[in-house]
């Protein structure tokens, strides 16, 4: 006889629970996600301006054996011939560095690729 009125309130608390936990699991596999995502493409981003850089190193070693008057102030290439330098730069990096007196150096518009290309020295 007890049970014979039940309003369903613990069903109704049950779903608002299972709802608010739902949204809160969402919201942090979302934050976590987006972080990760983004120390992915810093360290994909510092492992390509490394090995760049490591290519016109030795590039320049290159110059220097084959070449006695090889001066490094007057080593500046940029756009297209950086693929004869570095053969192995991504198409849509080649508008991003250019050489300078013999260093690679970030010439693109992304303030965090500058930063990251920055803290990438040899």
């Amino acid at each position: 006889m007890l049970n014979e009125r039940k309003s369903g309130k613990s069903l109704i608390l049950l779903v608002i629970v299972i709802f608010v936990m739902s949204f809160v699991l969402l919201f942090v596999s979302s934050f976590f996600y987006n972080k990760g995502a983004d120390t992915t493409q810093e360290e994909a981003f510092k492992l390509n301006v490394y090995e760049y850089c490591i290519e016109v190193e030795e590039y320049k070693e290159q110059l220097t054996q084959e070449n006695d008057k090889y001066i490094e102030e007057e080593f500046n290439v940029y756009g297209v011939d950086l693929k004869s330098v570095i053969p192995d730069m991504v198409e849509t990096d080649l508008s991003k560095f250019k050489i300078e007196r013999g260093k690679l150096i970030y010439i693109g518009n992304d303030e965090q690729e500058k930063k990251w290309s920055e803290e990438v020295r040899l």
